[in-house]
């Protein structure tokens, strides 16, 4: 019997991970949105049987194996706590939460109830990602000193989108700075000290973030911006030259190793296509394993970034309502 799966919101990731779900043999049978017009409208274009507002309506039915909550930042908490309390597995969008006290509730929540819960880093289960902490294992550029990494796009300032919503959970760091803090705790480890310096919206949340992050054996530097199309790519450079993660570097289609000004190595890497079908597959995974966590992405390196999100945040001076 396929997975059946519920989408909590109708977005682009939204849409991308029901095609993933397809691909990977599962079912979406249900999606929700705070919008009934906008719930019809998706259910009509992907061809899913129920369309739900609001969201919660969605678990009414009993018939869900797992939920993916794909709603605006500031939802995250509600969404997969209801899913949770009603016996259903979920894949939470980042953030996850808005903070670590939210988090630490929703991992108590899916402890309690047994349930299989897990943030959606679907960086980490990309091949590049893999290749990746499979040359450094092997000492291919001998330990790792340096990282940088940059996650520059440019989008429209609206004040009543996601991005730069303040009531939302907007902000750069949290929508796409948790892809290199996520590659910086990898390749690294966890930081000994932390510097942020950031520009922020008129609506108070950071247009943009430079980090720099001194770890126990070397150093990172990275930035994220809403506002400069940067582009995004990352390098990990050692004793014994560097490796890049091509643009997009969180699901890199190419990997490249260095040695000065030489081009050593330049693979065009397999099953980067794949895209969320990865992550689909480690739910599925999970899901038949009868686990409750996945050792990919386990609950305690998502309290792991939440807990830098929060520091970040806080150096720079962005606050979140009730928070």
């Amino acid at each position: 019997m396929s997975v059946r799966w519920g989408v909590l919101g109708t977005g682009s990731i939204a849409a991308a991970l029901t095609e993933a779900v397809r691909a990977e043999g599962g079912e979406v049978v249900a999606v929700s949105s705070a919008d009934p017009a906008r719930a019809a409208a998706f259910a009509s274009a992907y061809d899913i049987e129920r369309h739900h507002a609001p969201h919660h309506e969605l678990l009414a039915a009993g018939d869900l194996d797992v939920a993916y909550v794909a709603t605006t930042n500031d939802r995250h908490h509600a969404d997969v706590l209801a899913c949770l309390e009603a016996g259903v597995a979920v894949l939470a969008e980042k953030p996850f939460a808005l903070d670590l006290a939210q988090t630490d509730e929703l991992l108590a929540a899916a402890q309690r109830a047994g349930v299989f819960l897990m943030e959606a880093m679907w960086m980490r289960f990309q091949p590049a990602f893999l290749e990746l902490e499979r040359r450094l294992e092997a000492g291919q550029i001998g330990p790792p000193a340096l990282l940088t990494a940059h996650f520059g796009i440019s989008l429209p300032v609206d004040p009543t989108r996601r991005w730069f919503a303040r009531e939302q959970g907007g902000g750069s760091l949290v929508d796409v700075g948790v892809y290199p803090l996520t590659l910086a705790l990898a390749v690294l480890g966890e930081p000994e000290e932390i510097t942020a310096l950031a520009q922020l919206a008129d609506t108070g949340v950071d247009a943009q973030l430079a980090v720099a992050m001194r770890h126990p054996t070397g150093l990172a530097s990275w930035s994220c911006s809403f506002v400069a199309d940067l582009g995004v790519e990352a390098t990990v450079a050692g004793p014994e030259g560097s490796l890049r993660l091509h643009a997009p570097f969180h699901h890199a289609p190419r990997l490249t190793r260095h040695r000065g000004l030489e081009l050593v190595e330049d693979l065009v890497v397999p099953g980067a296509e794949l895209g969320y079908r990865h992550e689909v597959r480690e739910v599925h995974r999970c899901l038949a394993a009868g686990r409750t966590q996945s050792e990919r992405m386990p609950w305690e390196l998502t309290r792991t970034l939440m807990r830098w999100l929060d520091a970040l945040r806080a150096q720079v001076g962005v606050t979140y309502p009730g928070r």
